[in-house]
């Protein structure tokens, strides 16, 4: 019976050292997302429906970017 018991608290122990281990990555992790500057892009207003996307998602149309929706109206009246 003592082994049992034994064995139970070493399988116990042996799962709060993992656990204060994924405690410690998580937290190494947190600190160096805080730490690391964050890209900021760039808006642009879709000259067809007005809605704003990043540069990267939007397509040069003529003197403005248009959105990649393909609901976007082409011929539409353009907002204000």
């Amino acid at each position: 019976m003592g082994k049992i018991v034994l064995w139970i608290v070493v399988g116990f122990v042996a799962l709060l050292a993992l656990r204060l281990v994924n405690v410690a990555k998580l937290r190494a992790r947190r600190q160096r997302e805080r730490a690391a500057p964050k890209a900021v892009e760039a808006m642009v207003r879709c000259r067809h429906c007005g809605v704003f996307v990043p540069r990267a998602e939007a397509s040069a149309d003529g003197d403005g970017y248009r959105c990649a929706d393909p609901r976007c109206v082409v011929g539409g009246a353009r907002p204000p």
